[in-house]
């Protein structure tokens, strides 16, 4: 008997873990710039960085995994544009593949877009930023708007 609910098991296991295994963790957005916030960076000849940070909540066998916010990190990746936004394609590819298996849940995605700080040190623009599952970051387009930081402009969270 035993061995007809180890069997069980590992039958479901094949049957759940693909789900991760296979899936596409590539997106794409886009980026707009408000036009004070394009002629400052064009100025200043400042870059723009998108930062996509990939994470999970970690089932209760894989706890000791997580990181110092109870997550675990499944990778980071980040691209440096000119300072004119524009089209993003986030491939997936750094996402740290066999950490899917200590998800409780789907892959998460959390996307910041900042100055590169090339001409000064602090950040100079507000923008929205994503932070939901990656499936439902894929299925729809998203447009990050960004401003100069001082420019009246609420900030969107997307997933919405």
């Amino acid at each position: 008997m035993g061995s007809k609910i180890f069997a069980a098991a590992v039958a479901a296991l094949a049957i759940i873990a693909p789900a991760h295994a296979g899936s596409d963790l590539g997106f794409d957005l886009k980026t707009v710039l408000s036009k004070r916030a394009a002629a400052e960076l064009g100025r200043r000849k400042e870059g723009v960085i998108v930062s996509a940070s990939y994470y999970g909540d970690p089932l209760p066998s894989a706890q000791r995994h997580a990181n110092e916010v109870g997550q675990i990190d499944l990778g980071r990746e980040t691209m440096t544009l000119r300072g004119l936004g524009g089209p993003i394609h986030v491939s997936g590819a750094n996402v740290e593949t066999k950490r899917l298996g200590w998800l409780k849940g789907p892959p998460m995605v959390n996307v910041n877009v900042f100055t590169a700080r090339r001409s000064s040190q602090n950040n100079l623009i507000n923008c929205d930023f994503i932070d939901g599952e990656v499936a439902r970051v894929a299925a729809q387009p998203i447009t990050l708007h960004c401003a100069l930081i001082g420019e009246a402009r609420d900030t969107i969270a997307y997933p919405r």
